[in-house]
């Protein structure tokens, strides 16, 4: 029996995704947002703490305006400048009869505040996402999360009328 070992450079794919997880947070942030994630979920329901990350998502794109754009494609590429510029991931936007699927690839959160809160962390990319579609003129439009930040910070969102 034989066995190929990774070639140079690469990993094995078991280690992938903890090796991909460990760097999306830098060690120095780790214990004090693991800590925070504790804090805040011993004070308040997964949803109340889905809101409130919601609400620092919407800030933080307002203070991180994209420029006006006049296709799904510019919108997708002046998101994705945001995200790189802080390596927070790459989005994905893309038409489906429900709505708009956003797929956001590597976000940090389960990295930063521990997989048990990703799901109330994913309320961070929501609110993100709902201010700059907000912005780009989709008022009326509702971000809703379609599926929690995975281990490999994989966030499912999808824009679609409001209920």
């Amino acid at each position: 029996m034989t066995t190929s070992s990774p070639a140079a450079g690469e990993l094995p794919s078991s280690m992938e995704p903890a090796y991909i997880h460990h760097l999306q947070c830098s060690r120095q942030w780790r214990g004090f947002l693991a800590a925070q994630a504790e804090e805040f979920a011993s004070a308040l329901p997964p949803q109340e703490l889905a809101t409130l990350m919601a609400r620092i998502g919407m800030r933080f794109a307002a203070e991180h305006p994209l420029s006006a754009r006049d296709t799904v494609q510019n919108l997708q590429d002046a998101i994705n400048h945001a995200w790189s510029a802080l390596d927070w991931g790459v989005a994905e936007l893309g038409q489906s009869p429900a709505g708009m699927e956003i797929t956001h690839r590597f976000s940090p959160l389960a990295a930063a505040f521990g997989e048990p809160h990703a799901d109330w962390a994913t309320g961070f990319l929501q609110g993100a996402y709902q201010q700059w579609f907000d912005a780009a003129g989709g008022a009326g439009l509702r971000v809703e999360v379609a599926a929690a930040v995975d281990a490999l910070g994989t966030a499912r969102l999808r824009l679609a009328a409001a209920a």
